[in-house]
């Protein structure tokens, strides 16, 4: 199971409105990435695998009991996310059917539309948010006990960090969030060494925003 899913279905849970008309899901062309909508590129690493719609909806499928177990309303509130966040693109260093590796490093762009809690203002609001419900799955993760803030390409991101402990020693997620027209824009990067996290800092701070 890849554990980018646990983060992915957990990590959104206000409410949204659906989206403005204009609003772009971006594209590749020439290996970048650009949405015009939030006014940003990003560079995709050549053989790097970037998952379609169809890959990461199976994704959330297996994960989302897994997470939930016999939590009924911790169901509901995923169900809801699977219906409004709006994954923007999702990578993985590996082809999903690559077994030589120990572990599948990623990083994901996503967003939310914040028309639901009026306390989200900045990333750091939204991220709270997120580790709260985090929490309520039952999932052994630990989190430090501050917020960060980082500059990513161009712009400042609050930034939380998370270990998900498992088979593997610990899966650690860095999760990186900024308020951006009206949606939190987020970055979730997973690794579980030094190496594949200075690989995948090095990938999202090429982030340009105009």
């Amino acid at each position: 199971m890849r554990i980018f899913v646990f983060s992915l279905l957990l990590f959104a849970w206000v409410r949204c409105k659906e989206a403005e008309k204009n609003f772009d899901y971006g594209k590749i062309e020439n290996g970048v990435y650009t949405n015009d909508y939030f006014d940003f590129n990003i560079p995709v690493p050549q053989n790097w695998d970037v998952r379609n719609d169809e890959q990461v909806q199976q994704l959330q499928k297996k994960g989302s009991g897994l997470i939930s177990g016999n939590n009924k309303e911790l169901e509901a509130k995923i169900d809801q996310a699977d219906v409004n966040t709006v994954v923007l693109l999702t990578v993985f260093k590996n082809k999903e059917d690559t077994t030589a590796v120990k572990f599948n490093p990623s990083f994901i762009l996503l967003c939310e539309n914040l028309q639901g809690p009026p306390d989200i203002k900045k990333g750091k609001d939204y991220l709270d948010h997120a580790k709260y419900l985090m929490q309520q799955s039952k999932m052994p993760y630990q989190f430090t006990p501050e917020y960060f803030t980082e500059k990513i390409g161009n712009k400042e991101f609050d930034r939380m960090d998370a270990v998900l402990d498992g088979q593997m020693g610990g899966i650690q997620q860095s999760y990186y969030s900024i308020i951006d027209k009206g949606y939190a824009l987020s970055i979730i990067i997973s690794f579980v060494d030094a190496d594949q996290k200075i690989e995948l800092k090095g990938i999202i701070n090429k982030i340009k925003f105009k």
